[in-house]
């Protein structure tokens, strides 16, 4: 007979501002590696990398980690899983490499998240397959307890799997990752535009193993998936493309540009950092030394570094000085090409360097995309299986998602320093 300590021993709880109370239980095979893996030097990490990137500058709760996120995937996945199996018991054989595709999925993520991401132009899938797949505690986990698993995830990672739908619960348009990201993120920024109804989506869901792929069941499914998918919306208009993002996303590519430059004349930087600005290959070890805290002490070093722009930049972005940001009105190339120009005059004539104090960021997203073969990487359909029975691809049955489908969300926007604002404003405001 199990005693209270030992069930108490058996039994993990993670307290999540989300999803409550995320019970994991040793006594099943599939929660015990997750938990396993959760203990692991390099998932722990993750507790130093902010999941919202830079965003902390605009809404000051978001301090969360991805952490806290890829635990919170596991836990979607975990309740997907008893949803679907209901009707498709046969889904549960794969239970446990879901579950531990949902945790790992962000394991590559380096510092600030998707911003050096977007920077430096790496992609932190690529890595996230390498720590599960290369000499660390993660693979040695994964691997006592099934020798196949780390292939397996990989290929879930990489889209490859079979059968496909177990990778579409993982990656896709209508998936764990994105179901908890919008909930989190308009939780830890205090707004509204990311929820929807979870659950009414979750239970929507079956597996179509004929198709090989996840459909969307009735009308009240599709009405929580349109609502799902314009939160996903309003989250990018509002808060990931929010201007002070921008602002300071421009301002640390700023700030690595001209620690770059430096090369030898750099006041401090570790082999690790150095490697991994410049673009130089990195082996697991070395990527994962990399993370918020040892970034930002860079950046707070560099704040006293002999280099005036660079300790100026440094400073502006240690201490939230960010630079202004103002939406353009034009979408036209030679237009934005004179503009910059014009700015970059502006701010040379204030004695600034214009490389490093100009920027033109442009956003842009489809919050739903239908299937195009003809890209590199075609979209998953969202599948709705109507009254009537038959299945068809949302924006089909749907006006309001096929005009997210059709519209242009396109935008241009101007960085520049606040010394200089009242002139660029003044040269922005002729050229409507």
């Amino acid at each position: 007979m199990q005693t209270v300590s030992q069930f108490t021993t058996q039994r993990r709880t993670y307290l999540d501002p989300i999803h409550h109370d995320i019970v994991l239980d040793r006594s099943d095979p599939a929660e015990r590696l997750v938990i396993d893996l959760i203990d692991t030097p390099e998932f722990q990490r993750l507790r130093r990398v902010h999941q919202l990137g830079v965003s902390f500058f605009t809404f000051q709760g978001a301090e969360g980690s991805r952490f806290t996120h890829s635990v919170g995937v596991m836990h979607v996945a975990s309740q997907l899983l008893k949803m679907v199996s209901e009707r498709t018991p046969q889904v549960n054989k794969h239970r446990r490499l879901i579950l531990a595709s949902a945790l790992l999925h962000d394991i590559g993520h380096g510092p600030y998240s998707h911003v050096t991401e977007k920077i430096l132009g790496y992609d932190h899938e690529d890595w996230s397959c390498r720590i599960i797949s290369e000499g660390t505690k993660v693979n040695e986990v994964l691997r006592a307890h099934d020798p196949e698993l780390p292939n397996q995830i990989t290929a879930v990672l990489k889209k490859n799997f079979t059968p496909k739908y177990i990778t579409h619960l993982v990656s896709s348009q209508l998936d764990c990752d994105r179901m908890d990201y919008l909930l989190r993120d308009s939780h830890q920024t205090g707004t509204a535009y990311g929820l929807f109804a979870l659950q009414r989506v979750l239970s929507s869901l079956e597996i179509d193993e004929t198709g090989d792929r996840i459909i969307v069941a009735g009308e009240k499914g599709q009405a929580a998936v349109e609502d799902y998918l314009f939160s996903r919306y309003s989250m990018y208009s509002q808060v990931y493309y929010h201007r002070k993002n921008l602002s300071a996303r421009a301002l640390l590519a700023k700030i690595i540009k001209r620690a770059m430059s430096l090369k030898g004349d750099l006041g401090f930087i570790d082999d690790q950092t150095k490697k991994f600005l410049n673009g130089e290959k990195l082996n697991v070890d070395e990527y994962l030394f990399l993370d918020d805290v040892q970034m930002t002490y860079h950046i707070k070093r560099w704040t006293l570094d002999s280099d005036e722009v660079l300790a100026d930049l440094s400073s502006r972005f240690l201490n939230r000085q960010l630079f202004n940001t103002t939406k353009l009105t034009t979408e036209d190339p030679d237009r934005l090409t004179h503009l910059v120009a014009g700015v970059r005059s502006i701010v040379a004539a204030a004695g600034l360097d214009p490389d490093y104090y100009v920027s033109l960021e442009t956003t842009g997203l489809r919050p739903y995309d239908y299937y195009r073969p003809d890209q590199a990487y075609p979209q998953t359909n969202i599948m709705i299986r109507t009254e009537r029975g038959e299945v068809k691809e949302l924006s089909t049955v749907s006006q309001t998602v096929d005009a997210l489908v059709k519209g242009s969300f396109d935008t241009s926007w101007m960085i520049y320093p606040p010394e200089v604002r009242t002139r660029v404003l003044e040269l922005l405001d002729k050229s409507n």
